[in-house]
């Protein structure tokens, strides 16, 4: 009896080691799953350096993405500021918008869900993507506390009306469980780790936001935004809250936009066809996560 209890035991290690990765941990850490870099920042960030702008800072400065167990595993390195009582200051909003499918929006819409009040999706009105870009799904992230971060989430149907969600808020460097929202159908996980002091720094001119290894992360399943089975392509936008409910475009996408380029001003006025280069980033689904090793293995059991 112990030798068919220990051959078990042994057969289950062997078939550990042997299967694919688990996902990583939902963190806001760069982890070797992830791989290099799909886009990398080239530009500095108009919306100033955080720290020490704490008031208005941010910066994207890479973009990273694996599937792995029908999930889109995402860490976007950064800095984004945090919400300010005195004065009354909005945090910028990490936006991030996935063309996963045909049909989506290419310029938005006014009929979308208002999610978030006008500071979030409803302020990005009229917004024109890339001529080859019509996203399908919008997912923000922003700091609206000290220790939380919170996620929002929407459906971009061709002519607005698709659903919208807070999805909930988790603990900053967290596991990436939301919680407190108003729903989660698809148990979407984020968190931030937010001790990022590198990257670009203040400005409009060239920069590299290269060796930057933490941020926002996300753990979204295929099916919350359309179960893409081919390459699709994501945007991801920093955007300042502004007067009257208009996002504020910063200079800070993924793809980059070129050095010289300042900040693009209310959402409503932006055309991003009218910005070089393009500005988002393709993802592989067929891309497989590292396979796990028994060092990985005791790793994955911190």
């Amino acid at each position: 009896m112990r030798f068919v209890t220990r051959l078990c035991i042994l057969a289950g290690v062997l078939i550990a080691c042997a299967a694919p990765a688990l996902a990583v941990p939902v963190d806001g850490v760069l982890d070797p799953e992830y791989g290099v870099a799909l886009s990398t920042q080239t530009t500095q960030t108009s919306l100033g350096d955080w720290p020490p702008d704490v008031s208005h800072g941010g910066e994207l400065d890479g973009a990273f993405a694996f599937v792995a167990d029908d999930t889109l595993h995402l860490l976007i390195t950064c800095s984004l500021d945090r919400f300010i009582s005195e004065p009354l200051t909005f945090p910028n909003n990490l936006q991030l918008y996935f063309d996963t499918q045909p049909g989506g929006q290419n310029v938005l819409s006014a009929a979308n869900p208002n999610v978030g009040g006008s500071i979030k999706l409803p302020g990005m009105t009229d917004l024109v993507f890339d001529t080859e870009f019509t996203p399908d799904y919008w997912i923000e992230g922003s700091r609206e506390s000290f220790s939380s971060f919170y996620a929002y989430y929407a459906e971009l149907p061709a002519g607005g009306g698709g659903a919208g969600y807070y999805l909930g808020a988790s603990p900053l460097s967290g596991a990436g469980v939301l919680s407190g929202g108003a729903s989660n159908p698809y148990g979407i996980r984020a968190t931030m780790d937010i001790s990022n002091q590198a990257g670009v720094t203040a400005g409009c001119d060239a920069a590299s936001g290269a060796g930057v290894t933490t941020g926002a992360e996300w753990a979204i399943p295929l099916a919350a935004i359309g179960n893409p089975t081919e390459p699709f392509r994501v945007c991801a936008l920093l955007v300042r809250p502004g007067s009257f409910g208009l996002g504020q475009v910063s200079n800070q996408s993924l793809g980059p936009m070129p050095p010289g380029t300042c900040g693009l001003g209310p959402a409503n006025g932006v055309n991003l066809q009218n910005v070089s280069g393009a500005q988002f980033f393709v993802v592989d689904v067929t891309t497989p996560a590292v396979r796990t090793t028994w060092g990985r293995l005791k790793v994955g059991r911190r």
